[in-house]
Formats: C-alpha cells, structure tokens, sequence
C-alpha cells in the first residue's frame, strides 16, 4: 500500500523530540508498504534538510522518502507567528496532496489539529481514505490551560476534530482518555485503537555509558534527578522548581533540567534567585546524547502544570525513561501513573501536589535498592506491554485489513 504519512513536526534520532513517526514509518516499510513522508522542517537538522532551493524538498532521511516543507516553527515564536506557521504548512501540503500521485492511504498524526485539513481534502477532493491519529486533546488542552480564549475559535476547532473523527477509516488514540474521546466524537461502528508512545530499547539501553555527561558538569557520585524535553508553560517547570527548593537540603542530590523552550529564561533566573545550586539548567541535546545521559542518571521525572486534562499526556520521555531502565516519578495521576504501580516501575504524586512530589523524588534518592528494583521493572515494561512491536502491531492489522 503506497501510504502518505503526514506528521508536521517529524524528527529523527539526531534531533531533540519524540521520534514516534519515525519508528511507525519504519515499522510500515517492514510490514511491506511504500511510505512517504510528509513533514515540515521544523525539527530536523540542517544537514537533513535535502538540498535544492524552494520551499518544497525532497529526499530520503534516515531511510524514509521525504517531502519536506521548508517552513520553520520553535516554542519561542510569538502566537501569530506560530498560527502563520501552522497553517503555511498546512497550505502546502493540501496542495501536494492534491498534485502528487494519488496516495492509497493518508496516515495524519496531530498535534496541531489542523493536520486534518489536508487530510480532509485528500478524502473529500481524491477519494484517498486516512487514519487520523491524535497525541494530545486540541482544542481542550490549550483551552483549558486558558491559552485559547476565544469560545467561537473553540467551537470551530470542535467541528474540525468531530469532522476530523467522523470521516476517518480509523483513529488511534495515545491512550484510553484520548480513546474515549474519539468514541464520544466519532461515529458509531468505527475502527478506533490506542497505540500509546512505544519505547525504543534498541536506541535507549541502561548499560550505555553517559559517564562524560557527569564530568562535564562536574556531578561526580551524586544522585542524578533528569527531566527533559520542552521547556514551555504545559510542562509544569515551576512545579518542579518548587519540588527543587524542597529538596535542597538532600545530600549529594543534582537535579538537572534538560531542554529548550520559552519558560527557559525564567528558570534560570529562579535557580539563581534562589540560590538553588543543586539545579542545573542545560540546553537540550540529540537522542543520540540523550541516550548516554538517561543511561547515567538515577530518577526520571516528567512533570505538567495542574490542569486536569494534563493528565492524559502521553510524554515521550516517560517512554525513554523506561526504555532506559530509570525508575520514573511523575507530578500527576492517570494512565501513566497507572503503569508505574502495576508494574513497580516508579512513582506518582497527586497533581498540584508538591509537597508528595518532592517526597517521591526524596524517597527514591535515599533508597538504591529500590531504585535499582524499579529500574529493572521500567526495563520490562519497555521491553513488554510497552514495546514499539506491540503497540505498533494494531496499527499494521488495520492497513493489512484495508489492502483485503
């Protein structure tokens, strides 16, 4: 099957996000289908960009053909630049869809919602039936975190998502919240799967050796608290400077925030301001780098502001923590949370609850042992229920059952 597999924001492992198309696409080549991808330039690096001039490229990026539209987007765009962003690329890519040779099938994964326009057109316009796939609830999240104010905007972004449901072949959700959602919206009868975040042990292993992380900033022997990934208001970062302060009378404890994004600044300039000198603010690095880092680190944590929907995130650093055999401390409940207490992978503090999260990370920075215990258990869960073989395969029995 010749698959169109749209994804706005498409990474490989030599960038800094999640690289859940990557792994899928991959996963679709083996199963025999013909993948292109369809992305914009947004996170790739500049030596992956393929060459030419204009704003359409094309090539192949870590194996997988590429149709890359050269249109930039990073958090620290003002909001009408980022709307501009989103819908130049959207533009180019209803008009691809309509000039190219007609694809058998259009994968479209969101964020943003507007993925479902081309993907919409494509249907409407060429017959090309899609699978829409959906990692986090728009327009409620930035509704209800209060950054979409506007209740018509919000109403129109509604009937986009129920359109964009309604007239799918199949959805897949990240988790069963997002799943229900999808029932609710979507019409009777049709196929809807979850296929949470999978963990990438091939990439992401505890006995790789991340040892020059430690020297370079002079960490030594001491407790290594990591969180990486965005920097930006859905993230939670005060709560976690809050836990820091805390803990700031722990012993031989560092607790290093790792990545990039708008609330950057801010936190450092907290850290100083409190004299909070067990914190370390570091720019975000590769996969590649990342690897080593988790490898060397004690604790994973992964952090959300207190907005209730928050708690059907689906983090793609849960799953490299995992896959990293780190036991994991969230600042939340939900799916994720329910995970870790199945399997005795980690630990949950309620959300909004500071003082629980901090103890958590307390706990397990005095306690080896158990650390060590919950590690291996995060291990078997990435090896396990939560491995890219079996949260993919659903995928692959539903294009199998369309090419029948």
């Amino acid at each position: 099957m010749r698959i169109l597999y749209i994804h706005q924001y498409f990474c490989t492992h030599q960038g800094k996000v999640g690289t859940r198309s990557l792994e899928q696409a991959r996963a679709m080549q083996q199963a025999g289908h013909e993948v292109t991808m369809l992305t914009s330039s947004a996170q790739l690096q500049p030596h992956e960009i393929p060459a030419g001039c204009g704003i359409i490229r094309r090539g192949i990026i870590d194996g997988i053909a590429c149709i890359v539209v050269d249109v930039p987007y990073h958090q620290t765009m003002g909001y009408a630049r980022r709307i501009r962003s989103f819908f130049e690329f959207i533009f180019w890519v209803s008009r691809l869809i309509l000039s190219e040779p007609r694809a058998e099938l259009i994968y479209a994964t969101s964020t943003p919602l507007t993925i479902a326009i081309p993907a919409l057109i494509g249907r409407w316009v060429r017959r090309i039936p899609y699978i829409f796939e959906v990692r986090d609830l728009w327009p409620d999240v930035p509704f209800e975190m209060g950054i979409l104010r506007s209740k018509l905007l919000y109403r129109l972004l509604k009937i986009l998502e129920r359109t964009a449901y309604r007239h799918a072949v199949a959805t897949v959700g990240v988790n069963d919240g997002v799943v229900r959602q999808m029932r609710q919206e979507g019409r009777w009868g049709q196929t809807v799967l979850c296929a949470p975040n999978a963990c990438d042990t091939n990439f992401f292993s505890p006995d790789r050796n991340g040892s020059w992380f430690r020297r370079q900033y002079e960490i030594g022997d001491a407790v290594l608290v990591v969180y990486t990934g965005m920097l930006g208001l859905a993230n939670g970062l005060d709560v976690l400077m809050d836990a820091a302060g805390l803990l700031s009378n722990v012993p031989n404890l560092k607790i290093a925030i790792i990545g990039d994004g708008k609330e950057k600044p801010a936190l450092k300039a907290r850290a100083q301001r409190e004299n909070l000198s067990h914190v370390l603010i570091i720019d975000g690095v590769p996969k590649q780098q990342l690897a080593d880092v988790l490898a060397t680190a004690d604790i994973g944590v992964v952090s959300f502001a207190p907005v209730p929907i928050l708690e059907l995130n689906s983090a793609n650093k849960y799953a490299d923590y995992l896959a990293a055999g780190l036991p994991v401390v969230l600042n939340y409940q939900g799916w994720q949370a329910g995970i870790l207490q199945k399997y005795d992978a980690g630990l949950s503090a309620p959300m909004g609850d500071t003082a629980a999260f901090a103890a958590a990370i307390r706990r397990l920075a005095a306690d080896a042992d158990e650390r060590k215990r919950m590690g291996r258990n995060a291990r078997k869960v990435a090896e396990g229920p939560l491995s890219r073989e079996r949260v993919v395969q659903p995928i692959l029995n539903v294009l199998a059952a369309m090419q029948q």
